[in-house]
């Protein structure tokens, strides 16, 4: 064998490989991950609850290793996580770490099923008043491109704005009284 030969040989067989594993990679819907805050408004120093969700679009095809990371911006202290189920045994195991005093935490989930969704529910404070836009990192896997990363935000007041008692009462009758008027001029 000459070497041209060779040479048009290790292309040939090059082109092939990355012509397969084009394929392969492009089979596989990338992962899909959401972020929310609830409440999304909150007083100066209030909790909220963040939720965020990695689903698998593949109606059949696993993905393994569901990776993202989230870091708080300014104004976002993260306090402990509440609960979820990416990382636990529901998605073959994984890997959580969460770390309050640099406000980041992240995820790896070892096999996230066809059609499965996992969530990570954190709690959070409001610190600075305004409103504060959290995005996470794409979510990866080994089977598919990067997802999209996915954003969420969580407004802080100076303070909520509630009716006492008192407050509904008067609103109360001055709607009757309102509801009266109307009936009388009809």
């Amino acid at each position: 064998m000459n070497q041209r030969s060779s040479s048009l040989s290790i292309v040939t067989a090059v082109l092939i490989s990355a012509s397969v594993s084009a394929t392969a990679f492009a089979q596989a819907a990338s992962p899909v991950i959401t972020k929310s805050f609830t409440p999304a408004l909150v007083a100066l120093n209030g909790n909220s609850i963040g939720t965020i969700t990695v689903t698998n679009p593949n109606a059949a095809l696993p993905l393994t290793n569901v990776q993202f990371s989230d870091v708080m911006p300014a104004g976002i202290d993260l306090i402990t996580q509440t609960g979820g189920t990416c990382s636990t045994l529901a998605t073959g195991g994984g890997i959580f770490s969460i770390n309050p005093g640099t406000d980041t935490f992240s995820s790896t989930s070892n096999v996230l099923a066809g059609g499965q969704s996992c969530t990570i529910t954190i709690s959070v404070r409001g610190t600075i008043l305004g409103a504060h836009i959290n995005t996470t990192s794409q979510v990866t896997s080994s089977e598919a491109a990067p997802g999209a990363a996915a954003s969420g935000t969580l407004t802080v007041v100076n303070d909520l704005p509630t009716l006492s008692g008192w407050m509904l009462i008067t609103l109360a009758a001055a709607l009757a009284v309102t509801a009266a008027i109307r009936l009388r001029i009809s």
